[in-house]
């Protein structure tokens, strides 16, 4: 039979009496169901010790006991004493006088009493003093930790107020100061062997009663520990509610953070399985560095936070010398977390171009602490990057453990939307749209809208509109500009080439809901088409009009001056569409960026970008991101032709018609000053330009000439007042 299901609150839906499975109340994910069940152990476990726990009996016992049980004490100190001058005086050169002088001080101020440890860290004994029969709690100073036997009475000699010795239960003495005695001739004569030896030898002879306060003092170290178990696990479980409450806060999916609580549990119990390493890899702001801290604060131990701030000295050998202090402070504090944000920055592969030489040295001390951990240490580094690919090969296999933390799910968005709201004060329910809405956003941008939407509207509360807004805001902060106007109505093109673009925007952004609905999300579009035809002005509106995260492009971001960099220029440009997906990169000129590597584009920079174009839209390396990649040109024939089979949709951009000419004029003559009514000059003037092959730029172009007549004109006159665009300002076009 499988196990009962757990409820929120650790509550099975197993009907004992039925024999059947109850609905449950509230269905719960796998996360809630693992802390239900982890709280259930510990109430448990707290029932049980609380069953057996009997603190109060057994300490009425055990003060009954040390009432006649612990009289024995006098016996042994006066039996010792009785004995001592002969040994005395054969160890101080037979000279009686003073041996018996050194007893008749001795027993003047000597005492005897009982100290049972039950603990080690702090070391805390019960004491039963002879002269009181009762017992007390104290913490000594008493250090030989690793001679004490638990829950066994140890015999304890003083003299005045000092400690001389300690007979443990297995007759053997640890000495902690010395009897002396002074003669007139300023001679000092010590005990050092004398009175040890003699009490434990005497005491021998009192095993049976040693042994009846180890039997009577049992009970009450048991309720004792059973008493400091309740406490522990009352402890663990107040941990667990807060723990419980730190990963509700934490949007994983399911499966990951499943995971993480195993090896946590596993490192928190210090067993041989419990992981050394973990790499986090994703895009900036998905919330590594807040999974890092809450790993920390769920095991409660000791937890460092490196930067490469941190631990980049400026001196070469400082560096070095801050990794092994980290190390030796982690080890002394085990169980210990080092967590490596943005490790890259200091982890990187040793002979590359982008790390230096204190990076080196960090790297070769790191390897040589991590390398010298063995079983027993519990010591857990955790690394965070956005760039796994610089770090060095030795460090990543140290890590052993890798995990890519991706951006937040449509209904993660929104319920982290929602709680930085209210930690923002504002306490608004968000419909569930806003999941789509807030598509390609990490939780650093959610919590930044957030902010923005509390800012822009401070001192009043926001609205729903003025939230969407703050989204707005925020994915334009982190676009390549775009002019507002470039929207659906301006965008002049043939209806079924429009309405195949307003497809391929709807698709995108649903990208998650269509590709669960087993819909292909576009993946490419090539425009071709003549110069000025209105190829990057499609790009711009599909940004505009999907509301998507927008890269542009262009040669010069791409290539670099070294042979090894412009790859890596093209992958850290997918890589940061990646991480905005869904997101829309557009490669302008792409003639220019990927020729023909047999014909004109043979060098050695351009096979490089070629190359990784390929591979970034479809390689070897699998991405379930959705980047829609829109390249333009106008010249496909010259672009290497495996880099056109990539693109499965190409569309056409033909020169614009007659009406398509009498919109874009309208648009570009629209807000300025004519002489002329707009519909019929830009019917005029659309049809003086039939057959002149004129594209959309050259139609602006034709406007802007025809405005700077005007200006002359005007400049040459009475000034702006007499500013007017004439249709004989527009000369004939070429």
């Amino acid at each position: 039979m499988s196990a009962p299901l757990l409820l929120e609150g650790g509550e099975s839906t197993y009907n004992d009496n039925a024999g059947v499975v109850q609905e449950s109340i509230a269905l719960t994910t796998a996360s809630q169901q693992y802390w239900a069940q982890r709280r259930v152990r510990a109430e448990s476990h707290i029932a049980r010790f609380q069953t057996n726990a009997s603190v109060a009996e057994a300490e009425r016992e055990w003060k009954k006991f040390c009432v006649k049980g612990t009289d024995f004490l006098i016996r042994l100190l006066s039996r010792a004493i009785d004995k001592l001058e002969r040994p005395l005086s054969a160890y101080w050169h037979r000279d009686k006088r003073l041996a018996r002088d050194g007893v008749r001080i001795f027993k003047q101020h000597a005492s005897i009493e009982l100290l049972i440890p039950f603990s080690r860290e702090p070391v805390r004994f019960v004491r039963v003093a002879s002269k009181t029969a009762d017992y007390s709690i104290r913490v000594t100073g008493i250090d030989p930790a690793n001679e004490l036997q638990l829950g066994m009475p140890h015999i304890a000699v003083s003299w005045r107020d000092g400690v001389l010795f300690v007979i443990t239960p297995t007759f053997h003495y640890v000495t902690m100061s010395t009897y002396c005695m002074d003669t007139t001739d300023g001679t000092r004569w010590s005990s050092d062997l004398v009175l040890p030896k003699l009490f434990t030898e005497v005491t021998k002879e009192f095993a049976s009663e040693l042994k009846s306060v180890e039997t009577q003092f049992a009970p009450l170290m048991m309720a004792w520990e059973q008493e400091e178990q309740i406490t522990t696990q009352e402890s663990r479980l107040r941990r667990l509610q807060q723990s419980a409450e730190k990963w509700n806060l934490i949007y994983l999916p399911e499966p990951q953070k499943l995971e993480i609580l195993s090896a946590l549990e596993l490192f928190e119990g210090g067993d041989p399985a419990a992981p050394r390493g973990l790499l986090l890899t994703g895009p900036s702001g998905v919330g590594k560095s807040l999974l890092g801290k809450t790993i920390a604060e769920t095991v409660g131990c000791n937890f460092q936070h490196l930067t490469p701030a941190t631990l980049k000295l400026d001196h070469l050998g400082g560096s070095g010398r801050k990794v092994r202090e980290i190390w030796e402070e982690a080890r002394r504090n085990q169980p210990s977390i080092l967590y490596l944000d943005e490790c890259e920055g200091v982890l990187g592969r040793r002979g590359a171009a982008e790390t230096d030489v204190i990076s080196t040295e960090i790297v070769q001390a790191f390897l040589a602490e991590w390398d010298g951990l063995d079983k027993s240490n519990q010591i857990w580094v955790i690394g965070s990057t956005n760039r796994r690919d610089l770090l060095d090969d030795a460090i990543l296999s140290r890590f052993g453990w890798e995990m890519q933390i991706k951006l937040p799910t449509e209904t993660d968005r929104t319920n982290i939307l929602q709680q930085e709201l209210q930690d923002v004060g504002v306490d608004v329910s968000l419909p569930v749209e806003f999941g789509t809405f807030t598509q390609g956003m990490s939780g650093r941008d959610l919590q930044e809208v957030a902010k923005t939407a509390r800012r822009i509207t401070h001192p009043e509360l926001p609205t729903l509109d003025q939230i969407r807004d703050a989204v707005g805001k925020v994915k334009k902060a982190r676009n390549t500009p775009v002019s507002p106007q470039s929207k659906w109505e301006n965008l002049v093109l043939n209806q079924k080439t429009k309405g195949r673009l307003k497809l391929i925007s709807g698709l995108l952004q649903n990208a998650d809901r269509w590709a669960a609905e087993g819909i292909s999300v576009p993946r490419t579009l090539l425009l071709e088409g003549d110069p000025g035809v209105g190829k990057t002005e499609i790009a711009r509106t599909l940004a505009n009009e999907s509301g998507l995260g927008f890269h542009a492009a262009t040669t010069a971001d791409l290539k670099a001056n070294y042979l090894g960099q412009s790859g890596n220029r093209v992958k850290q440009l997918f890589e940061k569409a990646r991480s905005h997906s869904p997101c829309i990169l557009f490669l302008d000129e792409l003639d220019i960026v990927a020729p023909d590597r047999g014909f004109g584009g043979d060098d050695p920079l351009t096979r490089e970008i070629v190359g990784q174009l390929l591979q970034e839209i479809d390689g070897i390396e699998a991405h379930t991101e959705h980047v829609f990649v829109v390249a333009a040109t106008n010249r496909p024939t010259v672009i290497d032709s495996a880099m056109l089979i990539r693109f499965t949709e190409r569309m056409t951009i033909p020169l614009p018609d007659r009406e398509s000419r009498i919109r874009l004029l309208s648009i570009f003559l629209a807000n300025k000053k004519l002489d002329f009514p707009l519909d019929h000059g830009a019917v005029l003037l659309a049809d003086l330009s039939e057959g002149k092959g004129l594209s959309g730029r050259d139609l602006k172009n034709w406007v802007v000439s025809a405005e700077q007549t005007a200006l002359l004109r005007a400049i040459e006159g009475d000034g702006p007042g007499q500013y007017t665009i004439m249709l004989d300002d527009f000369s004939s076009p070429s």
